[in-house]
């Protein structure tokens, strides 16, 4: 019994699953807009959506090709590598926070795209206040008034969606005001993930012992059924029987 014990402590050993992994580990970078760029929905120059406006940052998350991925308040997209500065430091007011209101009393229609030939995705409300992301030009929709377009973020009954107001019924909102934040700028090539090594693997000791358990038990019911004194008795009795027939004996003679 002491040698199956010894056994089992063996296999408990080392069929116990590793508790470390190797993980690679997200960076992030802010970097400042020195002067107005585009923030594009995808790493394509003719995807770009609105201008950010200059002295504010964008959130660096990963590369692809001249590309940074990037996050400008909630949205995702894509900035120019070219066209931004990344820096050693965290702002503490990185994106502007600027509204505007409608002030037309019918109500204000939001497009896909700076121009009244492209869908209708919604409507803004009489005097209704929104969360204006950037600005692009577009059509003129009344001549001599502006080509000026706000993107913008409204709510929908399925949730907040994004798109563009024609300006020119718009109020409340004048200019973005500067960010002077500044850090030293990062001169190396960024770098957006590190391996880690030894990292938990998530395991709780429950789950741990659980798969100890069942990949020990079997090995030890075998062992337990090939080593049990039952089946030693049995292997005894045989052998003594063949012993004796084949033992000399002196009377016979």
């Amino acid at each position: 019994m002491k040698k199956i014990l010894a056994i089992f402590v063996l296999l408990t050993f080392f069929s116990t699953p590793s508790t470390t992994v190797s993980a690679e580990e997200s960076l992030t970078y802010y970097a400042k807009v020195l002067s107005a760029v585009n923030f594009y929905s995808s790493p394509n120059a003719d995807s770009d959506m609105f201008i950010i406006p200059e002295t504010y940052f964008v959130l660096l998350i990963g590369e692809e090709n001249e590309f940074y991925k990037a996050k400008y308040l909630d949205l995702f997209g894509y900035v120019k590598k070219d066209e931004v500065v990344p820096m050693q430091g965290t702002p503490s007011s990185p994106y502007p926070q600027e509204t505007f209101r409608n002030f037309n009393d019918n109500g204000l229609t939001v497009y896909e795209h700076p121009k009244t030939t492209s869908t209708a995705i919604g409507k803004l409300s009489y005097e209704g206040v929104y969360t204006l992301y950037g600005i692009k030009t577009g059509e003129e929709i009344l001549e001599h008034s502006t080509n000026i377009w706000y993107f913008c973020k409204y709510e929908t009954d399925s949730g907040n969606k994004t798109g563009y107001v024609f300006s020119y019924y718009c109020d409340m909102f004048d200019e973005f005001p500067e960010n002077t934040e500044y850090y030293p700028e990062i001169t190396e090539p960024l770098k957006f993930y590190v391996e880690n090594e030894n990292q938990p693997s998530g395991l709780n000791d429950t789950v741990i012992a659980i798969i100890v358990l069942s990949v020990s038990l079997p090995c030890l019911i075998i062992l337990y059924l090939l080593l049990s004194p039952s089946k030693k008795g049995k292997l005894g009795k045989r052998f003594a029987r063949k012993k004796d027939y084949y033992e000399f004996n002196e009377d016979d003679l």
